[in-house]
């Protein structure tokens, strides 16, 4: 019977998840009408993409030993010669692992014979079949040599090979010396035919280039039988040193000494020395470690330029001394961990050779916190001299070591002097590292002479200010004197940018900027590494009217789109936002929005930058959407907005919360009410409890619809009020309900502003109850707030907020069951409905027993059909979390930012007949704080130290994650 559309949709619905290219389920199509029996016969391809993708559709097929009807049509679909071709790889992946099941033994002996079966009827050999379960188990990549332990795959197999022929044992071999090390089939080999054994082993030792494969093997070889074995790896070793492998020869005489030394000592050091002389030691190296972390085993041995600088010093330590020191001054490869071995084993005997290696350019940030292991009266004199040093890399390293030289200030205040800019940088960095009254002082005396602007902004991070003390005015004044001093202002910035054709730009006095201090508000906005002011632009950005500076914010505008946005005039960018009007952040959001729909990206993160900047209300509350919005995918624009956001709320002093209260918008109003005039009579437009527009006449009356002769374009206007509110409410329910769970604290003040004179967050302040809390967190009282802005307790009687008190919105956990009820029913009768639900929503709290406890386990009976689940949790503003690739589902997760905690519930991933389940599994809360790794289980090495014990959790965070996952299981009941 076919895949009814029921039982395949969740597969295809979770294909989607994984692929944000939308095309992939059309692809699907063809295989999805055949498994469902739309279409009679498979389909026949002749393009590899599309019959590449059929091999998703493998992940439907169980053990062989319960192939049914539906299994059989997806191999089938398998069969066309196309598909099988595109996809054999991933139906071994698939199936093979899945062979090793436990199961009866007429259940195996079933698999074994529909797999082998279904693979002859492909065209694979006896040979090929054993030699794709062997290399597909994933049983071989190591060294293991211990007698096999029984599974149903490596017993088949051993029956397998035990009982082939002669020739077809030859055309294993002669597969594996191709194919190379693998530990399954020399086992299964040595176990069925002992004899075969070296035939496999000795190409396989002789294979140049396999450097830790040949060590790793060799050294379990003579740690099995050395009598055996050693004949065969002289043998190898002695053909490789033809090649010459420098490093099978180093490795194989350094396993062999370990075992005769008297005879093999001589060998290792020349074979030591003509491994570090080789030429190209770095790859060899490089590929000696890759070849490791391939086979994903830590060797017992070290990488072999290691082996060769350890067995030196220790066979002939004086001689490799010196020998050491000429190949430093070669400069020679040596890898980073030789110069560690060398402090290791030399101590401060070391440091004249970490010295000469920074000298001759070897990687100084792995050799200076070497070197600063030693006494520094050893060092730190001989330092200076590599201020001078050609690489920054090197200046830069040895400016932070310096700076705790007891000479620092002097040293570094002659050499602030020097003629090269770079060595001025360097002198800037170790007194910026310095930080002191003195070392700011040298700095602010050489801030407004120095022409290196890479040693300027360093100064102006340290100093913070360039000037300081001065009005606006005389401070631009100053600074553009200083830069024309400098020569910063004798031409245009760019070459392409004619500033004379700049439109003009004012300041607030009606003074148009003059060529010289254009010249350096683009010198210095030029200097931005993000989308921000610098630091020398901001006094003469506070002076500029933005009123009359469009058509210059324009411009440049215009400017940045011409040259595709790139990033390094992305300075146009940010000056045409600091310097906009309101109609510049109009254009800016489109273009934005442009930019996001044709994959520009980067333009897209400068552009949610840009609009930060700027500032407006409604550029600020553009850029808050759009961090919404592109949390999960095109994270990049999500993150820019995000940080848009943060440099905003940071200069102006706020909170992250308390910005977005400032930004919701008002629509114009004053207060609470828009006036309009109708004729020759004046009416109201107000915000009703069902948040749509309502309007009053002259008398405080409302009326029942806009007056019939009001103006066609006030109405159209009230029209596209409506929608705006309703798009304004969408975002702040949702705020609001989070500020519930995490318990969000108000001041007075700002309270009152933000509910008591916006006319949509008015109606929030109605339709919710609120908790007033003292300064030692304790509640006070509940209150609402009526139509007239009074604020009264459960009585009627009006509440005062004494000094220090906050506000919240009360989470019903707070009110025992007769205050609950009552006010229930005082909202019932005043007929206020809730905009999310408050009094009515569940509670959970946390048993005393369990206060120590970091594990809950009382959702792991619940399983619910992915779909389903998925919605339920993501309503409940849980996030689906990924494994390690980036593609498995393994756990749901809920962060409370605001307390750095986070709560997880495992799941896992169940088909049945009926279509896709997930299963959850234990829940948990962690620290973030503590957290190394994004996602982890419960039971990784990790999670520790970061598991909250149930009593340390917020009340609060607590219950609403418990009563979330108990309303899944009456879900759950239900279905």
């Amino acid at each position: 019977m076919p895949y009814t559309k029921e039982t395949i949709l969740p597969f295809i619905e979770r294909q989607q998840q994984l692929y944000e290219d939308s095309g992939h389920s059309t692809l699907l199509q063809d295989g999805v009408d055949f498994l469902t029996g739309q279409t009679i016969l498979p389909p026949v391809y002749t393009d590899v993409a599309i019959a590449r993708e059929m091999g998703v559709f493998i992940q439907l097929l169980k053990l062989p030993d319960q192939w049914d009807d539906n299994d059989r049509l997806v191999l089938q679909l398998l069969s066309d010669p196309l598909v099988w071709q595109q996809c054999r790889e991933r139906f071994l992946q698939h199936i093979v692992p899945m062979l090793d099941t436990p199961g009866s033994a007429s259940a195996i002996v079933l698999r074994f014979s529909y797999f082998t079966s279904y693979l002859q009827q492909r065209g694979c050999s006896t040979e090929d079949i054993g030699s794709m379960m062997i290399g597909y188990s994933g049983d071989g990549n190591n060294f293991d040599l211990s007698p096999l332990k029984f599974t149903p795959l490596r017993k088949f197999l051993q029956d397998l090979i035990k009982s082939a022929e002669w020739n077809i044992i030859d055309a294993y071999v002669q597969t594996w010396k191709q194919k190379g090390w693998n530990s399954l089939f020399f086992r299964l080999l040595a176990k069925g035919h002992p004899d075969k054994e070296m035939d496999y082993l000795e190409p396989v030792l002789m294979q140049s280039g396999k450097g830790f494969v040949n060590v790793e093997l060799s050294r379990v070889l003579l740690q099995t039988n050395y009598d055996k074995y050693r004949a065969l790896i002289e043998k190898a070793v002695d053909h490789l040193a033809t090649l010459p492998d420098y490093s099978a020869q180093l490795n194989g005489f350094y396993l062999l000494a370990r075992y005769q030394p008297d005879h093999y000592h001589p060998l290792l050091i020349k074979a030591a020395y003509a491994y570090l002389q080789e030429s190209d030691s770095s790859l060899t190296s490089q590929a000696f470690r890759q070849q490791q972390a391939e086979m994903g085993n830590p060797s017992q041995l070290p990488a072999p330029d290691v082996m060769a600088v350890t067995q030196l010093l220790l066979l002939d330590k004086q001689p490799a001394l010196r020998y050491l020191d000429e190949h430093l001054s070669e400069k020679r490869y040596l890898h980073p961990e030789v110069f560690k071995l060398l402090r290791q084993e030399l101590g401060a005997s070391a440091t004249p050779l970490l010295l000469k290696a920074i000298e001759n350019d070897y990687d100084a940030k792995h050799i200076f916190p070497l070197l600063t292991q030693a006494d520094t009266s050893l060092y730190a004199d001989q330092l200076w001299d590599f201020t001078l040093h050609k690489l920054k890399s090197v200046r830069t390293l040895v400016a932070v070591i310096l700076a705790d030289h007891p000479q620092a200030l002097e040293k570094a205040g002659v050499l602030l002097q020097h003629k090269k800019a770079e060595q001025r940088l360097t002198a800037v960095q170790i007194l910026c590292k310095l930080n002191t009254p003195a070392a700011k002082d040298l700095l602010q005396q050489a801030l407004h002479k120095e022409i290196n602007d890479d040693a300027r902004d360093l100064m102006l991070e340290t100093l913070g200010t360039s000037i300081s003390g001065a009005d606006d005015e005389t401070t631009v004044q100053q600074l553009v004197a200083f830069a024309k001093k400098r020569g910063k202002l004798t031409r245009p910035l760019e070459t392409w940018l004619d500033d004379s054709s700049l439109p003009p730009l004012f300041l607030r006095n009606g003074m148009q900027l003059t060529q010289d201090m254009l010249r350096f508000l683009l010198y210095r906005m030029s200097r931005i590494k993000e989308i921000r002011s610098d630091i020398e632009a901001r006094p003469l950005l506070r002076l500029v009217d933005r009123t009359t500076s469009g058509p210059f914010a324009q411009h440049l505008f215009n400017l940045y789109t011409a040259r595709n946005g790139d990033a390094k005039v992305k300075y146009l960018l940010a000056l045409a936002a600091l310097t906009g009007d309101q109609e510049l952040a109009t254009l800016l959001e489109q273009s934005l929005s442009q930019w996001i729909n044709d994959k520009r990206l980067r333009m897209a993160e400068h552009g949610a930058g840009a609009l930060a900047i700027h500032g407006s209300k409604q550029a600020l509350a553009a850029v808050e959407f759009l961090s919404r919005k592109y949390r999960v995918r095109k994270s990049n624009v999500g993150a820019a907005a995000l940080a848009g956001l943060q440099h905003a709320a940071a200069e102006l002093g706020l909170t992250m919360h308390e910005l977005g209260d400032r930004i919701i918008p008002d629509f114009g109003f004053n207060g609470l009410f828009l006036p309009f005039q109708v004729k020759d009579d004046t009416y109201h437009v107000f915000i009703d409890q069902h948040f749509k527009p309502g309007y009053i006449n002259n008398k405080h009356k409302r009326l029942k619809s806009i007056p019939a002769a009001t103006p066609a374009a006030t109405k159209d206007a009230f029209k596209q009020l409506g929608k705006a509110v309703a798009e304004t409410v969408k975002s702040q329910t949702g705020r609001l309900e989070h500020f519930l769970v995490m318990q969000r604290r108000w001041v007075p003040e700002q309270w009152q502003q933000c509910f008591l004179h916006n006319p949509v967050m008015f109606v929030y302040a109605n339709r919710l109850l609120w908790a007033l809390y003292n300064e030692q967190e304790q509640l006070i009282t509940c209150f609402q707030c009526r139509d007239n802005g009074a604020l009264t307790d459960l009585h009627g009687d009006a509440v005062s907020i004494p000094s220090g008190a906050s506000i919240r919105i009360l989470h019903p956990l707070y009110l025992d069951g007769a205050q609950l009820r009552q006010w229930q029913q005082r909202f019932t009768e005043e007929g206020i409905v809730s905009v999310f639900p408050q009094l009515e929503r569940p509670v959970a709290s946390l048993p005393p027993q369990q206060a120590a406890t970091t594990l809950v386990h009382d959702f792991e009976d619940i399983a619910l059909e992915s779909t389903l689940l998925n919605k339920h949790m993501e309503q409940k503003g849980w996030k689906l979390s990924e494994g390690s690739d980036g593609k498995y589902v393994y756990a749901y997760h809920k962060t409370d930012d605001e307390n750095q905690l986070e709560v997880i519930v495992e799941m896992s991933s169940i088909y049945k007949e009926e279509g896709f389940q997930y299963k959850l599994g234990k829940l948990y809360f962690i620290d973030k704080t503590k957290a190394s790794q994004r996602w982890f289980r419960s039971t990784d090495k990790d999670a520790a130290d970061c598991l909250l014990p149930l009593g340390h959790v917020p009340p609060v965070f607590y219950s609403e994650a418990i009563t979330d996952l108990t309303i899944s299981r009456t879900m759950a009941e239900v279905a």
